[in-house]
């Protein structure tokens, strides 16, 4: 146990030494400080992410329908003075939409951030894991016995060899979960509704159901057997016991994380704000003409249908794409679960191999993306 410490040691230090400070300190320079310049970035950014993220079908329809009625009556009316669109009472919009929208909207964030909290534990649960495989000794706390004691009195036991199967478990529990989140949606309205949505569903869940049976029949399952033979060479059974209690805090991380992806916010209560962000701002056109006689503008009236379309619609859209916290490829604030549960798990697993294994050779072992 000396000697492994003393090469852990080492380890730790050379990859000390592999940081440079220098270009450490040129990363943190590097960064912007001229305001005007990161104005300009930002403002630039948030134009990007408006058009490309937020303006949607759902957008273009709404739009064209609060226009279109827009210009109708403002060319029919526009020369009548007994005709007044501007007594419209804007509390529908505020609270029968908007305030439904924006609760949908914080109900989503919390999923997500549900996720990252299970995604954490999930982490740093298989790293207890693994190292309790590789290095919890056993050993008499007598000091007087000649004989070796603990892991070093098994002649027939590899602590290398063990722990490389705990650590392969780990990673193939790591990316068949990855596989799971990443599934398309299944919770959309015509998955409920359409003859074509309850095919894609079906097909889907069976999909979901082999890949989590994989996870809990043969990894989860594979870790128990672990821990017996750990405890078939003489580990006690209070150390076992709280490796089982990691194994269950595993399992119940991915339950956790499967039923984020499974069950949604209320589906009504999406398939409402759909149909009134695309329908309502046409009800508002009145008004929408009405400014535009007013001030004698057309194309004025027109960019306040524009406005009003597009904040109802980016509300909808910013529902829609935290509705499914695990698509970070199609969304900006989705997580990017290759990232956490692939590369990240397998990169912190692999490094830990190297410090309590030094001398052991390199695994081939690589991420996969789905």
């Amino acid at each position: 146990m000396r000697e492994r410490k003393e090469r852990t040691e080492e380890t730790r230090e050379s990859t000390n030494n592999d940081v440079d400070e220098d270009e450490k300190k040129k990363i943190v320079l590097s960064a912007l400080h001229n305001s005007i310049w990161l104005f300009a970035m930002n403002f630039y950014s948030t134009l990007v992410v408006c058009v490309f993220y937020l303006f949607s079908w759902e957008t273009v329809a709404s739009f064209t329908l609060s226009v279109s009625l827009t210009v109708y009556l403002y060319n029919n009316f526009r020369d009548d003075s007994s005709w007044d669109g501007g007594g419209l009472s804007w509390t529908l919009l505020s609270f029968a939409i908007i305030t439904p929208m924006s609760s949908s909207i914080g109900m989503a964030f919390g999923r997500r951030e549900a996720a990252l909290r299970a995604i954490a534990a999930l982490r740093s649960t298989a790293y207890n894991i693994y190292s309790a495989h590789a290095i919890w000794d056993w050993r008499s706390p007598s000091h007087t016995s000649a004989k070796p004691t603990g892991r070093d009195a098994r002649t027939n036991f590899s602590s290398l060899h063990h722990s490389d199967q705990v650590l392969t478990t780990l990673i193939d529990m790591g990316q068949e979960l990855a596989q799971i989140l990443t599934l398309p949606c299944i919770t959309r309205a015509r998955h409920r509704v359409t003859r074509q949505g309850k095919r894609e569903c079906t097909k889907l869940t069976a999909l979901s159901k082999q890949a989590m049976h994989s996870v809990i029949a043969l990894h989860i399952n594979a870790l128990t057997i672990k821990t017996e033979h750990l405890k078939e060479e003489g580990l006690p059974g209070n150390e076992a016991s709280r490796i089982r209690q990691w194994e269950r805090s595993i399992l119940e991380q991915i339950n956790i994380l499967r039923n984020i992806k499974t069950y949604r916010t209320p589906q009504a209560l999406r398939s409402f704000a759909r149909l009134f962000a695309i329908v309502l701002p046409g009800f508002y056109s009145p008004f929408f003409a009405q400014v535009a006689r007013d001030v004698e503008s057309l194309a004025f009236g027109l960019i306040f249908a524009l406005l009003t379309s597009v904040a109802l619609t980016a509300l909808f859209e910013s529902i829609r794409v935290l509705e499914d916290p695990f698509v970070a490829n199609t969304t900006l604030d989705g997580i990017d679960i290759n990232e956490e549960l692939d590369v990240l798990l397998c990169t912190e697993l692999i490094d830990a191999r190297a410090v309590f294994f030094p001398d052991a050779e390199k695994l081939d072992l690589k991420p996969r993306r789905y």
